[in-house]
């Protein structure tokens, strides 16, 4: 049992670092477009998928998102990878609502199946949109596109630490289980992997809180670690058929 938990820490830890990481891929459509208009599109685009619970307008945007992602060449497989435990958790959250009736006595309501997958597309299309921003984007662009918008500077900070800090702890915790695997050299009771276990959790925030600290101090030697260039606005070819398909995916959208 206590390997099942610890192969499932070590799995979640790894899963989570994959989610926050920044695998930037340098060629496609959507690298070619302004961050501005890039970031105003995708946002547009999630905010339609989180604002209906019609599965036809889902599907749209779903499938708009998929395109952009084909178009940027963005694998599938790296954007399921990224999405998948979030979707399920999501369905799972939700499914409880499927079977009720009274103590001893459950059926399934159909109507409330029907609930739970929308609610699960539309966790999906979010977070697919959101990878792709992810992964056609250096964050610190997102963060300075967000500042060109007079978006409160202390929030645009707070977003970009926590991103940072977020990917530093579970990348912390991961080394510290893969440390502690590779140390063992024989079967322990369950006694002593609890022993072991709190005192790898106390090392885990040592670290992160002296990683953290370091990290810190390096923003501030470089400046407060938003800033960023951004080229001056053009609203070329690119643009424009982005803005188009932005617009168009809104019209079809709301017509459906």
């Amino acid at each position: 049992m206590t390997e099942i938990i610890e192969k499932s820490i070590k799995e979640a830890a790894a899963y989570f670092q994959n989610f926050f990481s920044q695998e930037y891929f340098k060629k496609g459509f959507l690298q070619e477009i302004d961050v501005r208009i890039k970031v105003v599109g995708i946002l547009t685009l999630l905010l339609l998928s989180i604002s209906t619970f019609d599965l036809p307008k889902i599907f749209t945007i779903l499938f708009s998102a998929l395109v952009l992602a084909k178009l940027s060449n963005i694998k599938f497989r790296v954007i399921l990878s990224r999405i998948w435990l979030f979707t399920l958790f999501s369905f799972l959250i939700v499914l409880p609502r499927v079977f009720i009736g009274p103590k001893d006595f459950y059926f399934m309501n159909f109507n409330e199946l029907a609930y739970s997958t929308v609610f699960t597309f539309r966790v999906l299309t979010a977070i697919t949109l959101l990878q792709i921003l992810i992964l056609t984007t250096p964050f610190n662009q997102i963060l300075t596109a967000l500042k060109s918008f007079k978006i409160p500077e202390q929030f645009v900070f707070i977003l970009g630490l926590s991103y940072r800090y977020i990917h530093l702890m579970f990348s912390e915790l991961l080394r510290i289980l893969i440390a502690r695997e590779s140390r063992r050299v024989k079967k322990t009771n369950s006694l002593e992997i609890w022993r072991s276990g709190g005192k790898a959790l106390g090392s885990f925030f040592i670290r992160t809180f002296e990683r953290g600290e370091r990290v810190q101090l390096a923003m501030n030697a470089r400046g407060d670690g938003v800033k960023g260039y951004i080229k001056p606005f053009k609203f070329s070819q690119s643009e424009m058929l982005f803005t188009t398909f932005i617009l168009t995916t809104l019209t079809w959208w709301a017509v459906i």
